[in-house]
């Protein structure tokens, strides 16, 4: 009889299929493995690191959930982010709502701010330092139409490929190559304009 292999070695879709018979190890290693990357995607979008928290919970327990129906088609990253993804434009929306009773404000810009990484381009000699860049980054991602900032931050700071950005999104692979281009466009603008 050859011993198991340990489930840290075993792929997303092999972990699924054991955390949907009830392997509870198999699970909290899916769980160790994404929720740094959830929960840093859930902050660039929700620039409010409670939230992001709360919903980084959520979205496992959702997948956990969905365990028994996962298709293990190799596309996990992709179906994880759409979780991910659904319930921060939901809280996007319920924020929208609340602000404009409450008129509380929508981004935390610490919170945003810690989540960005370092520009990697910046003029040293110019008029902003590396802090200054990454603050009006930080701002102008805030500043995004929802799918828009969500899709940036799928393929600029998580790694997704255009293909499962639009898994990610619900749309078409065309649909989301637009929205990338638009949203890093209007970063462009968004920043150009703001260092003048």
């Amino acid at each position: 009889m050859t011993p198991e292999r340990p489930p840290a070695d075993l792929d997303d879709d092999s972990l699924m299929a054991a955390a949907a018979g009830g392997d509870a190890a198999a699970f909290r290693v899916l769980v160790e493995r994404w929720s740094p990357r959830v929960l840093a995607f859930l902050v660039r979008t929700l620039a409010r690191r409670a939230d992001a928290e709360d919903l980084a919970q959520e979205t496992f327990v959702r997948v956990y959930r969905a365990a028994p129906h996962y298709a293990g088609d190799g596309r996990f990253a992709a179906w994880l982010f759409r979780i991910a993804g659904n319930l921060a434009r939901g809280e996007l929306r319920r924020r929208r709502v609340r602000g404009w009773f409450l008129g509380t404000p929508a981004v935390d810009d610490d919170a945003l701010l810690a989540s960005l990484p370092a520009p990697q381009h910046f003029d040293a000699d110019g008029p902003l330092h590396a802090g200054e860049t990454r603050a009006l980054l930080a701002r102008a991602l805030a500043d995004l139409p929802d799918r828009q900032r969500l899709a940036v931050v799928l393929h600029h700071f998580e790694g997704l490929g255009v293909r499962e950005v639009a898994s990610a999104l619900g749309t078409s692979e065309h649909a989301a190559e637009s929205l990338v281009a638009r949203g890093m466009a209007a970063l462009r603008r968004r920043l150009g304009s703001r260092r003048s």
